[in-house]
């Protein structure tokens, strides 16, 4: 619990480094909330067309349609590069703080240019990871699927794909985990994509249960403060700038415990080897 106590009087000291984090996820809470109402359109379509109504009988219905898929994967899009530009910049102004115990928010374009291509590369391998760990879920759940489908008790059945649901669980969050460091091992010790994340998952597995623990708790109480600041969700454009508080608290508070925790761990990693 040190290091989140810690994170947590880092983030009282240096919360201005936490504006453009706090920014990104208020504008994607907002996007968000407009992407919805054109994917509200485009499910309006897919319903007209599954019931057979002729949708294009109304004026302009296509033009539409097409104007809420474009808009609403620009306004994706939108979300994404902010993330790929916020975290980064962040990241790096925290890192700053740690080892020269001085960091402000003109850091930020520095840390960005400095990081950027890091996280990409970090952003990318995340996608390829995750791709690998579902086709190794999708194989396992085939050949036993072939197994099942010899069986002819339904309760065989129906507790196989409860076996699978909790397999990929568990996968998930055992590999969410030991990644926890892959981006401060590049970002600290500029280490290539691969050798970062072999590092994390060399200390994050003698750690596991604690990191897994402080992550929980962090999320819970994320969860309960943002359930309770709900009833501003009604207010537009207000609301969702409110809610957008406690995720940024979270991340920030966490990306700093990862920094602290990598910096510390890279010691006796050193000593090991």
């Amino acid at each position: 619990m040190k290091y989140l106590e810690r994170a947590i009087n880092f983030i009282t000291r240096y919360y201005i480094l936490a504006v453009p984090l706090f920014i990104s996820t208020a504008l994607a809470a907002l996007l968000g909330s407009s992407t919805t109402g054109l994917l509200g359109i485009i499910r309006s379509f897919t319903n007209e067309i599954r019931f057979g109504n002729n949708f294009f009988a109304e004026p302009f219905s296509f033009i539409k349609l097409f104007a809420a898929s474009v808009v609403a994967s620009g306004l994706g899009l939108i979300n994404l590069l902010l993330k790929l530009a916020v975290n980064p910049a962040t990241y790096g102004m925290i890192n700053k703080a740690l080892d020269e115990g001085y960091a402000s928010i003109h850091d930020f374009v520095p840390q960005l240019k400095n990081n950027f291509a890091k996280y990409l590369i970090y952003w990318l391998g995340n996608i390829v990871v995750w791709i690998i760990a579902v086709i190794c879920v999708g194989l396992i759940t085939l050949v036993g699927s072939l197994i099942v489908a010899l069986v002819k008790w339904a309760a065989i059945r129906v507790l196989f794909i409860l076996f699978i649901g909790l397999l990929f669980f568990i996968a998930a969050i055992y590999i969410e985990v030991n990644m926890a460091l892959w981006f401060p091992a590049m970002l600290v010790d500029h280490l290539d994509f691969i050798s970062a994340f072999k590092r994390s998952f060399s200390i994050v597995k003698k750690n596991f249960w604690m990191i897994l623990g402080i992550s929980l708790l962090v999320s819970l109480v994320s969860s309960l403060v943002n359930l309770i600041l709900s009833v501003f969700g009604i207010i537009p454009l207000i609301g969702s700038i409110i809610l957008s508080i406690m995720p940024t608290v979270s991340t920030f508070l966490m990306m700093v415990f990862y920094l602290m925790f990598y910096k510390d761990q890279r010691i006796n990693y050193f000593y090991q080897e």
